[in-house]
């Protein structure tokens, strides 16, 4: 916009605008007025098609172009979110409350009890409500080129979230998590169902009827290998094994299990040539690829039955049947702009919050668990499809992956996207939040503009130079900041933590004499002796918290009473978790309820938790003699030889100095550990980088035992689920698949109150507690009658088993948390967060609430007032 002064000149001279604008004076009085938010990204996105988007670096943009059916806002007192004046009532935020509000939804009504008979609910499950749900939608939603959304639209792309052609990554949410019915069949539809061709019994390999061998190998569920990987990567080769190389089996040349590469050239032929290798003809060399597959994790291949149960060779017996789409639990509602989704598992999208008698108002797991569903622009979709390559099966498709294929329906869009350079985002004139009156006052950024800047230095200068508007607290700059009035603190739900290999069978196969791993209280002596003050202070300082259970402070077991209850609904506030935690590291509790631990005697409750540091040296000697005992007592079973020393592999993704540091302190905490007893000088750690961003998959099966590595993140009102990354076998993200825990059984009295099972002494596997607090119990063949899921069974009786099952697996000390995340971030002096206090559904306000101190033109004047540096300023406290 030009100013006054420059129109009235041109009124005055008639001077033309086009020699207006060549002139300098014109160029600096003219002072743009848009608002401009700068930051960057070390990662520039590369896919944020929400279909299948795959990490958190795919969320910059996504999380700006879309919307949701439900939304989060802050609770206001007397729910006065507005100023007479027509500004935002700040000062009657209420802390750590919420409201939970329609946004692209107008309404959602549980239809359980009347939705067809084809969906099979029972009579019990119509009466119980909770599992198929009518979802209204708002009239006026539009794509950014004012193309409108319906109903229809989230129906299609639903049918392109499960198109088994794509196999879109994100599918698992809807066939997996939110339990759509019918989804799991049509989205696997058409693919190979596999048989075990190996007969353990014999050790043969059958070779009744017309058989293809699909080679893949697995354990418990967890990543899948071809033959190429495992050749292509070293772990299976035709020359003798090097000496203390992880990469390659630990086998004699001569052994079948070494793998000749002609056999693999002439399978590999067959396979390209047929598509398939049928085992007919082929047997002795099958039989040589198995046993090499074995061999790479330790077992040969008569043994592997034990101790990899799902660990085969397979052949395609059959595929799997075409499926109707109908079968699929979403559909829409004729004449209405509505849909309706039919689930598996009951969920309590409503409540009674007004206390009137009807559950008509939205509860927080509608904003949870129904944020929204997948949306795609059907004609731009459709235009994306990449039919497959010669030789491949599946379809892709470049949708939201550039400028040209990006559609937005959310409060912004994208406008320029230069891969390896910058991105930008304006504002959605067509979004439908700009409708909403609860919406004034807010968004008041125009502009997103996004470079990438690699390095984390240059992006701190951008920052002290007045570029950028954000930056990190690190470990670079904390020295001097940290006190900083333009850092906000705050804890993620993250935490980080050392893994133990345990698996008994592969230790003994890997001749590194490391079976001690298996006795439980060598593990624990390990837990006992870490100082989580200490660790984060060497290892990672300033950013970070100790954590000594499985989950952080920041999960919460009754969020929607939190703003109510003495323990603000937080897990680790409860005294449940706090005594489960004390117990595990070694605490006692006395008749009166005080608690004692070595030299610290009579402490209350809390006082004892907050004096605990994981440390407790003197029982981790008494765990190491009786693990020593153990050991040296039954020296066959855990395959020991005292002659020789123990190793244990640490394993890295990465070899630098940090890294490396971690495996030498580590070294001297077992060093000091064993000082004085019959193992001291006798175990070693030995660094390994060799996996690089496969070291997980290292840790799995085996081929290393120590892994220091993210535990657990994310839904933070869910620590339920989370469990399960510990406790259940069949998780994709359990470190521990080995460890059956449906055979380790957990008796447990319930607290008293008006639910199944209450009062009770009950005894399940611990897989079968966590499937019951999750409201999985009927669908995992779990006792029904304690189906407990979220909603369903008072949150009480929910932390209960929890507590319980965290403390056990603390005891167990294969998992080892050691720290939680917390940061601190710096927004720049051109804008200010909306509120100094962390809300758990808010955070500091978010883009939404963001204010704006300065516009462009005046952010400008602002550095040339500072010659463009900030360093000193942003020194400031006060």
């Amino acid at each position: 916009m030009k100013s006054t002064r420059i129109l009235a000149l041109v009124l005055v001279v008639v001077m033309s605008l086009s020699v207006l604008a060549s002139c300098d004076w014109f160029k600096k009085d003219e002072k743009p007025t848009s608002v401009t938010y700068n930051t960057t990204t070390s990662v520039m996105p590369s896919n944020w098609n929400e279909l299948n988007y795959s990490d958190a670096n795919d969320t910059q943009i996504l999380s700006y172009i879309g919307s949701s059916f439900f939304t989060y806002d802050y609770k206001f007192e007397d729910d006065q979110k507005f100023n007479a004046d027509g500004s935002i009532n700040k000062e009657g935020v209420v802390p750590g409350a919420y409201t939970v509000n329609y946004s692209a939804a107008t309404g959602i009504e549980d239809v359980t009890a009347t939705v067809d008979a084809k969906w099979g609910y029972t009579e019990e499950q119509k009466a119980e409500g909770g599992y198929a749900w009518k979802i209204t939608l708002r009239d006026d939603l539009k794509w950014d080129d004012g193309t409108a959304i319906t109903a229809a639209d989230f129906v299609y792309s639903m049918k392109e979230q499960l198109n088994p052609k794509l196999m879109n990554f994100r599918a698992n949410t809807y066939y997996d998590t939110l339990m759509l019915k019918g989804s799991r069949d049509y989205f696997y539809q058409g693919a190979p169902i596999y048989a075990d061709v190996y007969n353990w019994e014999t050790g043969e390999l059958a070779s009744e009827g017309p058989y293809y061998v699909n080679f893949s190998a697995g354990w418990s569920g967890n990543t899948q290998y071809s033959v190429d990987y495992l050749v292509a990567n070293g772990y299976i080769n035709d020359t003798p094994a090097v000496e203390d190389d992880p990469a390659t089996p630990d086998v004699d040349e001569s052994s079948p299990a070494v793998l000749p590469v002609t056999y693999y050239n002439e399978l590999s032929e067959l396979a390209n040539e047929y598509g398939y290798i049928p085992v007919e003809g082929n047997e002795e060399k099958l039989s040589v690829l198995l046993n090499a597959f074995m061999a790479c994790f330790g077992v040969d291949a008569a043994g592997a039955v034990e101790y990899y149960p799902t660990f085969y060779l397979y052949f395609t017996e059959t595929y799997g049947a075409a499926v109707d789409w109908e079968t699929v639990g979403i559909y829409e509602v004729e004449g209405e702009n509505a849909f309706v989704i039919c689930l598996d598992k009951a969920y309590s999208f409503l409540t009674d919050s007004d206390n009137d008698g009807e559950k008509d108002d939205l509860a927080l797991w509608a904003a949870y668990y129904m944020s929204g569903l997948p949306l795609v622009k059907k004609s731009l979709y459709e235009e994306c499809k990449v039919e497959p390559v010669e030789g491949a099966f599946l379809w892709t498709t470049t949708y939201n992956t550039s400028l040209e294929t990006t559609a937005s329906w959310g409060p912004y869009k994208l406008v320029e996207f230069e891969a390896g350079s910058h991105y930008k985002l304006v504002k959605n004139e067509h979004w439908y939040g700009w409708n909403l009156p609860e919406n004034a006052g807010q968004y008041k950024v125009e502009i997103i503009h996004c470079r990438k800047v690699a390095d984390s230095k240059t992006a701190w200068m951008g920052f002290l130079n007045g570029l950028y508007d954000d930056a990190a607290l690190t470990t670079d700059n904390i020295d001097e900041y940290y006190d900083s009035k333009f850092v906000s603190y705050s804890r993620s739900t993250g935490t980080f933590g050392m893994q133990l290999y345990s698996n008994l069978s592969v230790l003994k196969a890997s001749e590194n004499n490391n079976g001690i791993l298996a006795i439980k209280e060598f593990r624990q002596a390990l837990n006992l002796s870490l100082n989580r003050s200490e660790v984060v202070e060497k290892i990672w300082p300033g950013t970070t918290v100790p954590c000594f259970g499985l989950v952080n402070t920041e999960y919460f077991y009754d969020v929607e009473n939190s703003s109510t209850l003495a323990d603000g609904g937080r897990y680790r506030n409860t005294v449940e978790a706090k005594s489960g935690i004390l117990r595990a590291y070694g605490w006692t509790q006395a008749a009166d309820g005080t608690w004692s631990a070595g030299d610290l005697t009579g402490l209350s409750l809390d006082d004892a938790y907050d004096s605990l540091t994981g440390y407790n040296p003197t029982l981790a000697k008494e765990k190491l003699q009786a693990a020593i005992t153990e050991l040296t007592t039954n020296t066959e079973k855990y395959g020991y030889d005292s002659s020789k020393k123990i190793t244990l592999v640490y394993g890295s993704s990465v070899d630098n100095d940090k890294q490396r540091f971690r495996c030498e302190y580590l070294q001297g905490v077992i060093n000091e550990l064993t000082k004085g007893t019959a193992l001291e000088g006798q175990i070693v750690l030995k660094f390994d980088a060799s996996a690089g961003s496969k070291w997980s998959d290292a840790f799995r099966s085996g081929a290393t035992q120590i892994g220091f590595g993210y535990g657990f993140q994310g839904n933070p009102f869910d620590p339920f689920n989370i469990v399960g990354s510990f406790v259940d076998p069949d998780d994709d993200l359990n470190y521990h698949a080995y460890w059956d825990s449906s055979a380790v059984n957990m008796t447990l009295t319930m607290p008293a109150g008006d639910y199944a099972g209450a009062g009770e002494e009950i005894t399940m596997s611990l897989q079968n507690w966590y499937f019951c607090i999750n409201g999985l119990a009927e669908e995992k063949d779990a006792p029904v009658v304690y189906n407990w899921g979220a909603g369903y069974a008072p949150a009480h009786a929910r932390l209960a088993v929890l507590s319980a099952l965290e403390e056990v697996v603390i005891d167990e000390s294969r998992s080892v948390m050691l720290i939680g995340d917390a940061g601190g971030s710096f927004l720049g002096a051109k804008f200010s967060q909306f509120s100094d206090e962390y809300n758990t559904f808010m955070g500091f306000g978010g883009m939404r609430y963001l204010e704006v101190n300065y516009n462009d033109g005046e952010w400008t004047d602002f550095l040339d007032d500072h010659n463009n540096d900030l360093t000193e300023f942003y020194k400031q406290s006060e």
